[in-house]
């Protein structure tokens, strides 16, 4: 899969993207928007692939948001307010109905419109230089969606906090850790190992249960609590019959079989 702003590789049941755009800080342009809406369209239907890991070329930043220069819409689409989409809608994993699981490695500055990844990963996991804010307010914009897409994810005090203080404040790698917007803390040289191991260990799992775990968790986060419970049985109805073979898997010929 040939890419302008991504390198892809799948090997072992692993999709590992690396956002590519060293000199921009890895920020999203237009171009990084439309190739990330058809590399979900194409994972998803993937069966060599069972989880992405997300990272970024090495520098300053694993992104710092959309591209104030460029922008990400096309020309023209700013007159036409009903008829604008979000950049989350093509860039997040569940945004676009794929429930293989999301592994992120942040390292450096994770501002802005990083957060459309974030909110969708399953696993967040950072180097000790990593830092992350949102600097909406510092351009005079309203900061609405990534905020409102981490709330569940971190606690209400600090993503206003976050908003508020927009570039005077940053969240560093322990803070992170402690309000749970990353699950562990790493080296930098050893970050893109660690998330490699981590996307082993979940792509060793049946990928039926392992998709079928994340989408029922995922969608009962917009339901209220008793509904959620209730409706968490069909998952299991539905997806038993398929996942009846839990053990761990291996690569066989460049297959993956179930042992």
């Amino acid at each position: 899969m040939a890419y302008e702003t991504l390198l892809v590789e799948i090997a072992d049941g692993v999709a590992t993207i690396t956002l590519n755009r060293p000199e921009r800080l890895n920020c999203f342009n237009r171009t990084m928007v439309i190739e990330f809406r058809r590399l979900w369209n194409e994972l998803r239907s993937d069966d060599r692939v069972r989880v992405c890991v997300l990272r970024a070329a090495p520098g300053r930043a694993f992104c710092s948001g959309v591209d104030v220069k460029e922008g990400w819409r096309a020309e023209g689409e700013e007159q036409r307010p009903f008829d604008q989409d979000d950049p989350g809608e093509w860039l997040g994993p569940k945004s676009n109905k794929v429930w293989k699981p999301l592994i992120v490695a942040v390292h450096g500055m994770a501002a802005g419109g990083a957060f459309y990844w974030l909110n969708e990963a399953d696993i967040v996991l950072c180097s000790e230089d990593a830092t992350f804010f949102d600097p909406h307010l510092k351009f005079g914009k309203i900061s609405a969606v990534e905020p409102i897409g981490a709330m569940g994810r971190i606690p209400m005090q600090e993503i206003t906090r976050m908003v508020l203080l927009a570039d005077s404040e940053r969240i560093g790698a322990q803070t992170a850790l402690r309000i749970s917007l990353v699950t562990e803390v790493t080296t930098l040289e050893r970050l893109w190992a660690r998330a490699a191991e981590l996307a082993a260990m979940v792509a060793a799992r049946h990928p039926v249960a392992v998709q079928g775990s994340i989408r029922a968790i995922w969608e009962a986060q917009s339901l209220p609590h008793a509904q959620a419970v209730s409706n968490a049985l069909k998952y299991i109805q539905i997806g038993k019959p398929i996942a009846t073979d839990v053990k761990p898997a291996t690569v066989k010929g460049g297959e993956w079989v179930l042992r």
